[in-house]
């Protein structure tokens, strides 16, 4: 394996691997708070996710009707490595856990990942390149 080969795996694996430790991480939180969920709990962390992303979405891109236009951006390789982004959204989970009922819990904790982890994401780029011109 060539070390351009590895630098090109680890930018496009960065932001895949840091929000999978955070989704995957929070949900072991809850379940480890509620047990198992049953399918309507599943689909209540779900929905949290992914209305968490769409307000993302609309936010950055004005609306739901705006064409999206991929724009390939440079970082840091401090802003790969994702601590903020991948582990405050566990620990905002915890927290979750303990004072929310359990449908309230898994909607707010899918929610909660999905904008802590892409907020934090861009905090930490945000950092790197502080750090990277200082």
């Amino acid at each position: 394996m060539t070390q351009k080969f590895l630098k090109s795996m680890l930018a496009e694996e960065s932001r895949a691997y840091g929000f999978t430790i955070s989704f995957w991480g929070s949900g072991a939180v809850l379940v480890n708070t509620f047990g198992v969920p049953n399918t309507p709990l599943a689909l209540m962390y779900g929905l949290g996710a992914v209305t968490g992303f769409g307000m993302l979405a609309v936010n950055s891109f004005g609306g739901v009707t705006t064409e999206v236009q991929e724009e390939k951006s440079n970082y840091m390789a401090l802003g790969t490595i994702h601590y903020l982004a991948s582990l405050l959204p566990i620990i905002i989970a915890g927290f979750i856990a303990r004072h929310l009922s359990a449908p309230s819990a898994f909607f707010i904790g899918g929610l909660s990942v999905s904008l802590l982890y892409n907020i934090l994401a861009v905090l930490e780029e945000d950092i790197s390149e502080l750090l990277h011109r200082a």
